[in-house]
């Protein structure tokens, strides 16, 4: 019974621990355990952060101005050949 480990927070030494001890079961366990727990926090941290721009009050954004290209001026290359 002293294998037996329920909700345990396993560390990353853990998966080597009971890969060097041939438990491949644990290593599933381990590995799968302190993938979700990373997978959940970076999914509140993003929640947190969505929901912060969300709610935010809109900053009112320039107007858009039309930049026209002026026509490029004859170099003294260009009007020698010429």
């Amino acid at each position: 019974m002293a294998e037996q480990q329920t909700q345990r927070d396993f560390k990353t030494v853990d998966i080597i621990d009971f890969s060097m001890q041939s438990k491949p079961t644990r290593v599933n366990d381990a590995f799968g355990q302190l993938i979700s727990d990373k997978v959940v926090d970076h999914l509140a941290t993003k929640k947190q952060e969505i929901s912060a721009k969300m709610f935010k009050p809109k900053e009112e954004e320039p107007a858009e101005v039309e930049v026209q290209a002026e026509p490029e001026a004859e170099t003294e290359a260009e009007t020698m050949e010429a």
